[in-house]
């Protein structure tokens, strides 16, 4: 079950009912992840991977409900469970655009250094469909992604930069990959 590779060339995936495409400009192979599915919301993922200490993820959340989108809400969020979950301190974060939208991207790097682990962990998110609320400085969405990247820095920005995420659609994927389960 050995994935294709690819090297700077824009990829096109199926993720659940997304397309999913970008130039992530590195070699790498792709893997799945099983679905997981709530009365809550439905996740979906890939790890884009050249290694096992380098690699990206991307993850689309579709929420049954209207959720706060409010990003400096998420950036909070993100930031607490980045440093009590994972053993990452977040060295700095930046307001970006991604796949036209708004949203952040942080750097890390870990409280403790690990042989073999990545020296620095970028983690990024946006929206897809996130609208500002009425009631006051917030917004709403039902669709989030994430992007977690150990690639370098110009890596993980060129996978950024070239993110397109759309619900539905037919593209065929032009790289190969194998469903994991769960982690």
């Amino acid at each position: 079950m050995l994935s294709s590779m690819a090297l700077a060339a824009q990829d096109s995936q199926e993720l659940g009912p997304y397309t999913v495409s970008f130039d992530l400009n590195a070699n790498y192979q792709v893997q799945f992840g099983q679905p997981m599915q709530s009365e809550i919301a439905n996740a979906y993922s890939m790890r884009l991977f050249v290694d096992n200490s380098t690699a990206a993820v991307i993850g689309i959340t579709e929420y049954a409900q209207p959720t706060d989108a409010t990003l400096k809400v998420h950036e909070s969020m993100m930031a607490m469970s980045m440093l009590m979950r994972e053993g990452l301190n977040v060295t700095s974060v930046e307001d970006m655009s991604i796949d036209g939208k708004n949203g952040f991207l942080f750097a890390s790097e870990p409280i403790e250094a690990v042989a073999g682990a990545p020296g620095k962990v970028y983690k990024a998110m946006y929206w897809l469909d996130s609208q500002d609320c009425e009631c006051g400085p917030v917004s709403v969405g039902m669709t989030s992604v994430i992007v977690t990247s150990s690639f370098p820095l110009d890596v993980t920005q060129s996978l950024l930069s070239s993110l397109h995420v759309v619900k539905g659609g037919s593209a065929t994927s032009t790289q190969g990959g194998q469903v994991l389960p769960p982690t």
